[in-house]
């Protein structure tokens, strides 16, 4: 993230933090602690607490800290805004600048006040500074009076709630805030209590976060991936390291050369950041997107924000195929987790249609399978209640994971959020919430962190209602 730590409105990060002095000689007589006024909380009626919401973050947001950290403090601030009525919500860590002073980096922020992500200010001259030196939670009215500089912002803080975060052993890592930009807005004692409890969540996730950049990745073995059986009865030794090979050997008979040909275009995947869109609605297409690791989804996003996920992409998956064709992209396609991905050129696509029989077979029944996938995604939202529609999802996802060696019969990794199973289903996240705790309570499944294990899966098909058909794995391999 680059450095910005001149101001709000400075975008030269370098000499941000030679500028300490030029803060305080700017700075009116009015003193900063002035601006402290916490004893409101006390007297300010409380809004009632919204239990079920609050219990759905942070079900999402621990969930969340197991697959991607920093994600998790990004929903952490996007549930602050929400369950305080907020405008504004940003953490905010200490670093030293190069003099030696230390400085509030804003590490991530959510709300209006985004487009600041990477500025900062001195520790010494900053609302977050009078945080720390209180050591609890403070209210801040009008902190742009003491603070001149806090002017700059695209939007005006009328009135900021700040709480501390330390490590869990205890040491200040910054703080993480919300702010109000209307006027007439307050913060009460209830929003204050959510703040903190949010705060001590973003604290985990980034001790998990720290642990995972520590942590030395782990090598993948693929000697114990049993090679696919291709139709004819032979076996196909690319295809067990290569996903997209793999898919396709279970399709059809494919040449030594097909192979090859296949192996080629799918070399020197990139590597792609989680949440990370591809491409989006609108954008010109200029080929197709092959996952390689990973997980990604194809989705479109209303004008008021809400977002339907139309499809999942497994390594070995084209994102959408036949989108060569077209000018311009008619839905969005981005990245769930961690990514390596490889774009193919739409003249490599049409290469590969016209001039490769078996390859082209292969790919047009992967295009039928994805249609006939949505047809199903289609009928589980439009008929199924919410517990058969999660059951069926997961049963679906044990099948396709499998294809392409990435489950058993009862397990596989589930990198994706509450959020996202919401925005699959057409449900609201609690009550995503509410059933898989009634799939837990029947014992139909156990959650650990990015691991689903089906612990009955005949009786998880049976709620469902699930039957394999659509996914065509008589044609597969896998059948």
């Amino acid at each position: 993230m680059t450095s910005n730590e001149s101001g709000l409105s400075d975008r030269n990060g370098a000499a941000a933090r030679d500028q300490t002095a030029e803060f305080e000689s700017n700075a009116p007589a009015m003193r900063p602690t002035d601006v402290i006024v916490t004893r409101y909380l006390a007297s300010r009626e409380s809004k009632a607490p919204r239990a079920d919401a609050q219990a759905a973050a942070l079900s999402e947001i621990i969930a969340l800290i197991d697959i991607d950290p920093r994600h998790a403090v990004k929903r952490a601030l996007d549930w602050a805004i929400d369950l305080c009525d907020a405008g504004s919500a940003g953490l905010s860590l200490l670093e030293p600048g190069s003099d030696g002073v230390l400085w509030f980096r804003w590490d991530e922020l959510s709300g209006p006040l985004e487009i600041h992500i990477g500025g900062g200010a001195p520790r010494h001259f900053s609302p977050c500074g009078l945080c720390l030196d209180a050591g609890a939670t403070i209210l801040v009215q009008r902190p742009f009076a003491a603070f001149e500089y806090m002017n700059a912002a695209t939007q005006p803080v009328q009135e900021g709630l700040i709480a501390p975060i330390y490590t869990l052993g205890g040491v200040a890592l910054g703080t993480v805030w919300l702010v109000h930009h209307e006027v007439g807005k307050h913060f009460d004692a209830q929003d204050a209590r959510v703040l903190e409890e949010l705060t001590a969540v973003i604290a985990r996730a980034l001790a998990a976060g720290q642990e995972n950049a520590e942590r030395p990745l782990p090598v993948a073995s693929t000697s114990a991936i049993e090679p696919p059986t291709r139709p004819d009865g032979s076996r196909s030794r690319m295809a067990a390291v290569n996903p997209f090979v793999r898919k396709l050997a279970g399709f059809v008979t494919l040449s030594d050369l097909d192979e090859a040909i296949l192996q080629r275009v799918s070399a020197e995947p990139v590597p792609v950041a989680p949440r990370t869109d591809l491409i989006r609605e609108g954008d010109p297409t200029g080929g197709v997107f092959l996952v390689m690791e990973g997980m990604a989804c194809r989705y479109r996003q209303l004008s008021n924000g809400r977002r339907q996920i139309t499809a999942f992409m497994l390594p070995g998956d084209f994102c959408d195929l036949d989108v060569a064709l077209l000018s311009r992209m008619d839905h969005a396609i981005m990245t769930l987790t961690p990514a390596r991905v490889t774009q193919i050129p739409r003249h490599t696509v049409l290469d590969l249609t016209r001039n490769y029989t078996s390859i082209a077979e292969a790919l047009r029944k992967t295009t039928l399978v994805d249609e006939a996938t949505l047809r199903e995604w289609l009928v589980n939202i439009g008929s199924r209640p919410a517990l058969e529609r999660i059951a069926h999802l997961f049963c679906e996802l044990q099948v396709r994971l499998q294809v392409v060696g990435l489950a058993t019969e009862d397990r596989y990794e589930l990198p994706i959020t509450q959020i996202d199973l919401a925005d699959t289903t057409g449900l609201s996240s609690v009550h995503v919430n509410r059933t898989l705790q009634e799939l837990r309570r029947r014992g139909l499944i156990t959650l650990a962190g990015r691991a689903l294990t089906i612990l009955d899966p005949a009786e998880l098909r049976r709620l469902a209602d699930f039957r394999a058909d659509y996914l065509h794995l008589k044609e597969t391999s896998a059948a």
